[in-house]
């Protein structure tokens, strides 16, 4: 593509879109805006990654790489600034999204609702609309309510779109019976009596959310593309998730479990989801014009048919497993093929497609590719860079002062603790914690095993597992990563330890259930009256509680059996493990992958028909899944049926491209056939994919020496070989620190980079007429930055101080800390009235406890304190020295400057009377600050000398030279 050709690009995201749904309903006529865009462009599959988590992924689209390097791990992260969980924000991004890299390529971009996109970008060539822009808060409202209707600050970039776009916005008060129709039909007929029950059923309070916000989603879509300039356009709907989870189970047909009322009533909505979206891809395709390319895919799919569950697996983030491994892909434009249909698509090749329309090099670092095959021209050439993130240039990304990462966030909780300047999180709030990381970083580690990286995935999941032993899913991934890295004896003891812990947990629990006496009538009949005393949330804790309990006594069986069978394949007990295999669960998923096992064990006992025949049996179960085909490729190879193989290979790549062994049969086939082109192209793909698949680079070196007669790239080839067996030796038996290169940003960024901090302003006036006996004079600043110093000066000043004195002076501060119990405690809810006492004294409250303060009830004044970052880092590592302990892990600096900024806005927005102390001035200047100080506290004749008395430049210990 021509970098300096004029282009147009729709991205249109429908979050869970599957053909299985959307192919009924186009033979019905019932999509005609899908089939207008189908019938002049490309379709197929598009395969998703794991883990399938929604806000993982849509971040894996718009960068072209996988988690591991953008940094996105889930549905929520640590607050920095309030110790809390917040929903994922893409502030832990760590990579430039599409958007930023033709930002600073001049090109405009509009980006509408992408998850997540919290906070916007602050884009200098495009507009951002944050996926907090559609939130609705309440289900009805009054007209008045609505006018008022509040829009979370940092939702739309740049500000001068906020007013207009916020008006634009659809609240589910505003949906009428008449709009609820096309997707409740069977409320025609029904009686008054049952129209009553329908409106006060919380599914239809659900319902009414999901088409509002997908409604101002496409609001502020058609608003912009008419009025703001674009080149790329990328507008996200999360609805037809959203239809699925809530919906899924009434679509038709009615399932045994689904009562008739339900049915009748909710049995549309997935259907009139769908519907709406091709009414309003209708309205994008007429906006958008005939020469501008559309993309229109899905994250991943959504099961719609018999392998539907029908119950959630008792884990975080566990409705993710109703997904589907195959979402969609659509594309038309001027340079795209009509009516043809495409395979191999994956969400990572995205971001490096759309680059290349754009006539821009993909990065190397990117984990997708150019899908060529959609394109007129299949031949043209493909550009590359190492990386779009070494490339400087106004790209319009978060400064690094506000991005962090969930484990920097928590240390930096822990560290405050540690260094008794902040309480313990309560037992809530320090669970919900713990466990937001602990998610974070299973998610992280399922990622690496999804790109191959099982080192990297073993280091995590070891840590997990050792920490939460009964978390028997980290347990199983684990056993993956031995598997897949051939270590038979740990995965032995691994699947030893995990059958224990299974057994034993059912054990306990039916002793639990036992001494309950849970399966006595009268007792189940008085826990029924007990629930009828609890609020609705106390009753859904309780039976999810009992739930939880009944079914620990009943472990899956042959997820255990289907373990054992595993860890006999690794040793070479293949009759073994086909003896554990014989007893199919019928479960979809797990029948699947237990006759792929089957098929896999008699392939190595050369028992080529029954394993042909365990495959196709797995292929009854599901056509597109890619497993059973990579077996009958293996198959068919060692049966040398070349051209079988090809086909079977071609079909499984077909589904999922990132097979890189599977690359390397499909190129050995080709091979075998004479068709030395196709199977260099084939083994290319196999090491570009898997570096260290020393075979692949064998057969590159035949191909180099006998076909090519080029011996110079045969000896590079033979030399890869080499390598790659020395590389692959090592991390078999090394624990490597690292096995993966992750795109780290550099946090020392130029300093044009960082946004200015706010700027304290002394406010005299605002205290005017405020007694000396009425005010409260803060000291703040974090901890370690001369706090303690401020406070003595005070003191000298003739300001007493609210203290305790709980906390004894040590090593660290030798004249005394001056704090006070209770302002510990300020993160955690509970009673502040103590606040009261410290009127006409100086209160110590360090800078991540300042928005705690009850804002408006008393009369503050604030100082301070401003120390070198390095100086604090330094200080505060020291003093957990002398206390013993140790610094928790991660880089805390950057949550300390979130910190700061939250305070000084705090105290800016609220217009309390503020003044910076620079520590080291202070320590080093004290004549000249002192006197700034005194006026600031509105002190005409302060004692110097006392004043003086109090600084001692020894205090400055952590200079920096």
């Amino acid at each position: 593509m021509d970098k300096g050709e004029s282009r147009k690009v729709l991205l249109i995201g429908w979050d869970a879109a599957d053909w299985k749904v959307i192919n009924p309903l186009l033979d019905a006529g019932k999509m005609p805006n899908l089939e207008r865009m189908l019938s002049r462009g490309v379709m197929g599959n598009i395969a998703t990654l794991q883990p399938c988590l929604s806000p993982m992924l849509w971040t894996s689209i718009a960068t072209g790489k996988r988690p591991y390097k953008h940094g996105i791990h889930g549905f929520s992260e640590p607050d920095p600034v309030t110790g809390g969980i917040r929903p994922v924000t893409n502030l832990s991004r760590k990579t430039k999204a599409i958007w930023n890299i033709l930002n600073q390529e001049g090109k405009h971009t509009i980006t509408i609702g992408w998850w997540p996109s919290n906070p916007a970008e602050p884009l200098s060539q495009g507009v951002m609309v944050s996926n907090d822009y559609q939130m609705a808060h309440g289900n009805s409202a009054s007209p008045e309510d609505l006018a008022q209707w509040p829009m979370k600050p940092g939702t739309v970039h740049p500000p001068r779109l906020e007013q207009r776009l916020k008006e634009l916005r659809f609240h589910p008060a505003e949906l009428t019976q008449e709009d609820l129709l096309p997707f409740l039909p069977g409320l025609v007929g029904m009686s008054r009596e049952e129209l009553d029950k329908a409106q006060e059923d919380p599914r239809m309070q659900g319902l009414m959310k999901i088409i509002a916000d997908c409604t101002s989603i496409h609001s502020a879509a058609t608003a912009l593309m008419q009025n703001e300039p674009w080149d790329l356009m990328c507008v996200y709907y999360d609805a037809i998730d959203h239809f699925g989870h809530a919906f899924m189970k009434y679509h038709p047909p009615q399932r045994p479990n689904v009562d008739d009322w339900s049915y009748r009533l909710f049995n549309a909505c997935v259907e009139g989801g769908y519907r709406y979206h091709d009414m309003m891809l209708g309205t994008l395709l007429d906006l958008a014009g005939e020469d501008t390319t559309v993309v229109l895919l899905s994250d991943h799919g959504f099961h719609p048919d018999d392998f539907r569950l029908t119950q959630i697996p008792r884990e975080p983030a566990g409705p993710a497993a109703e997904h589907r491994q195959f979402g969609i892909f659509a594309a038309m434009g001027p340079d795209i093929k009509e009516d043809e249909r495409i395979y191999g698509a994956s969400l990572l090749d995205i971001t490096p497609t759309l680059l290349h329309l754009f006539g821009l090099p993909i990065g190397e670092d990117m984990d997708g590719r150019v899908l060529l095959d959609i394109y007129k021209d299949t031949d043209a050439k493909v550009e590359s860079i190492e990386s779009w993130d070494n490339i400087e240039g106004d790209h319009g990304m978060h400064p690094p002062d506000k991005q962090i990462s969930a484990a920097d966030s928590k240390a930096a909780l822990e560290q405050l603790v540690a260094l008794g300047y902040i309480d313990e999180p309560d037992a809530d709030r320090s669970k919900a914690m713990e466990q937001t990381v602990r998610e974070l970083d299973y998610n992280l580690a399922q990622a690496y095993i999804d790109g191959g990286i099982y080192t990297e995935a073993i280091t995590l999941l070891e840590r997990l597992y050792d920490k939460w032993p009964m978390e028997h899913r980290f347990g199983f991934k684990l056993a993956s990563c031995y598997q897949n890295l051939g270590r038979p004896q740990a995965l032995r003891e691994l699947v030893a330890v995990i059958k224990k812990r299974r057994l034993q947990e059912a054990e306990e629990a039916a002793q639990e259930i036992k001494e309950l006496r849970l399966d006595d009538e009268e007792v189940r009949k008085e826990e029924q009256v007990r629930m009828e005393q609890m609020s609705d949330a106390e009753k859904k804790k309780f039976v999810r509680e009992r739930n939880d309990l009944f079914a620990k006594t009943r472990p899956n069986l042959f997820s255990l059996n289907y373990l054992d069978a595993c860890a006999d394949v690794a040793e070479g007990k293949h009759e073994e493990a086909l003896e554990k295999l014989q007893n199919l669960d019928s479960a979809y998923g797990a029948r699947r992958n237990a006759l792929c096992l089957k098929g896999d064990v008699l392939q190595k006992l050369r028992r080529w028909d029954e394993a042909r025949a365990s495959y196709e049996e797995a292929l009854t179960t599901d056509q597109e899944t890619p497993a059973p085909w990579n077996g009958l490729a293996r198959v068919a190879l060692s049966e040398k049926r070349y051209r079988d193989t090809v086909r079977y290979a071609r079909t499984s790549l077909g589904l999922l491209f990132f097979q890189p062994r599977l690359h390397y049969i499909l190129g050995l086939a080709h091979f075998r056939l004479g068709e030395y082109d196709a199977a260099e192209k084939a083994l290319y793909n196999s090491v570009r994919q898997a570096p260290l698949l020393a075979a692949a680079y064998r057969l590159l070196a035949q191909i180099a020496r006998f076909h090519h007669r080029d011996y110079t790239a045969a000896d590079f080839f033979k030399k890869q070989v080499r390598l790659a067996r020395q590389k692959a030796a090592e991390l078999r038996h090394i624990k490597p620190k690292k096995a993966a290169e992750v795109a780290e940003r550099n946090r020392a960024a130029a300093s044009d980079d960082m946004r200015a901090m706010p700027e304290l302003i002394a406010r005299p006036e605002s205290l005017e007429g405020v007694k000396e006996s009425d005010m409260i004079t803060i000291v703040s600043g974090l901890p370690r930055s001369g706090t303690s110093l401020l406070m003595q000066l005070l003191e000298a000043a003739g300001i007493p101080a609210f203290t305790d004195g709980n906390r004894e002076a040590d090593d660290s501060n030798q004249r005394g800390y001056y704090e006070h119990d209770a302002v510990s405690a300020l993160l955690k809810p509970g009673d502040k009235s103590w606040i009261a006492e410290a009127q006409g004294k100086a209160l110590k409250v360090v800078a991540p406890l300042l928005t705690c303060l009850p804002p408006k009830k008393y009369h503050y004044r604030v100082l301070f304190m401003e120390r070198d970052m390095e100086e604090i880092l330094r200080s505060q590592t020291k003093m957990l020295q002398r206390l013993g302990k140790k610094a928790p892990g991660g880089d805390v600096s950057i949550a300390y400057q979130q910190q700061v900024r939250a305070a000084k806005t705090w105290l800016n927005a609220l217009g309390i009377s503020a003044m910076s102390v620079n520590f080291s001035k202070l320590v080093h200047e004290p004549e000249e600050e002192i006197p700034a100080l005194m006026r600031f506290l509105g002190i005409d004749e302060p004692d110097m000398a006392a004043l003086l008395a109090v600084i001692d430049p020894q205090m400055h210990r952590e200079r920096n030279e």
